[in-house]
């Protein structure tokens, strides 16, 4: 599968944590906030989960003001153990001590339904932020639950299709809109202009690296907070192919890498 490397490298900013740090120093350096991402998910075994815990420790070393995105699965949720959620919730209460100690800060990503509910048991818990996916079914209450408990919260569309999912582009539309009505805290995660357009108020927007670098840039030039989504690590297949099932982003990655051989 490596043949899909170069198209990989427009989303993923290294293959190792010293491979990407150039990118994420540069972006830091030019005004962008960065929220920084081991990808990799459904932790198997508890040798997987520690690999996890050290790798965030030594991005929260290396960086003050970042943010760090965790899979609960990358920390032990859905290994095959009894004690399975203790040992995540575990893991995650020392992340989340050592961020703050280094003045940082963790978003929990949100995966498929079966990690909903303790999701957003272990933000609560921990005082991490949470993405939270609009096609969810029950998104309304979950960011309701979240607001109450002072929980930061990362809107996006959603990258998991399940079967009660809200499939409807129009609806996901409307809906976008609306949950950003509920509180001004709420950051605004999409590369849709059609939202971005209507969304000028809001002062915080996340763009994931390497995905319409124009808006990202307009929107820092204007004065907005942009925060950047930056995935590493050797995992990078499975994050790749979702990208590159969004037509619109595939279609943006290959007339780019055109104008840059031509």
């Amino acid at each position: 599968m490596n043949i899909l490397y170069p198209l990989a490298k427009r989303f993923i900013a290294g293959y190792d944590f010293n491979s990407a740090r150039p990118i994420i120093d540069s972006l830091i350096k030019n005004g962008y906030q960065v929220t920084i991402d081991h990808v990799g998910e459904m932790s198997d075994t508890l040798e997987d989960t520690q690999h996890t815990y050290h790798e965030y420790i030594k991005i929260l070393d290396s960086y003050s003001n970042i943010d760090i995105s965790i899979k609960p699965s990358q920390i032990g949720l859905f290994i095959d153990s009894p004690n399975a959620k203790g040992l995540c919730s575990t893991v995650l209460a020392q992340l989340a001590e050592h961020a703050r100690d280094t003045n940082n800060t963790i978003r929990l990503d949100m995966e498929d339904s079966r990690a909903t509910v303790d999701t957003i048991a272990l933000a609560i818990t921990h005082k991490t932020g949470c993405a939270i996916q609009v096609n969810h079914p029950d998104t309304y209450s979950l960011i309701k639950q979240l607001l109450a408990n002072d929980v930061p919260i990362r809107l996006v569309k959603g990258a998991y299709r399940e079967a009660d999912s809200v499939t409807d582009e129009d609806r996901i539309h409307d809906l976008f809109l609306l949950y950003t009505q509920l509180d001004k805290t709420i950051t605004i995660a999409t590369h849709d202009e059609s939202l971005l357009d209507k969304l000028q108020d809001r002062d915080e927007f996340e763009f994931l690296y390497g995905v319409r670098r124009d808006l990202q840039k307009k929107l820092k030039d204007e004065g907005k907070q942009v925060r950047i989504y930056v995935p590493y690590g050797e995992n990078w297949l499975p994050y790749t192919v979702r990208r590159l099932k969004e037509w619109k982003n595939l279609k943006f990655i290959v007339s780019n890498m055109l104008k840059e051989m031509f």
